[in-house]
């Protein structure tokens, strides 16, 4: 049971920070493109993740 869980918790990290590197090669791209909008939608939605990272890290879901 603690290794379903565990393996559960596992893929979500996974898929968060794929999310996370997928945001951050846009936010390149948005950097080298000089678009500040974007820039400052990007880094909410990545300071989104970050947090939804630290909560699973800490086990909090």
């Amino acid at each position: 049971m603690e290794k379903e869980r565990f393996e559960g918790r596992s893929v979500t990290l996974n898929s968060l920070l794929e999310e996370q590197r997928a945001l951050n090669m846009r936010m390149l791209l948005a950097v080298q493109l000089r678009d500040e909008e974007t820039q400052k939608l990007l880094q909410r939605e990545l300071e989104e993740i970050a947090g939804r990272i630290e909560k699973l890290l800490a086990g909090r879901s």
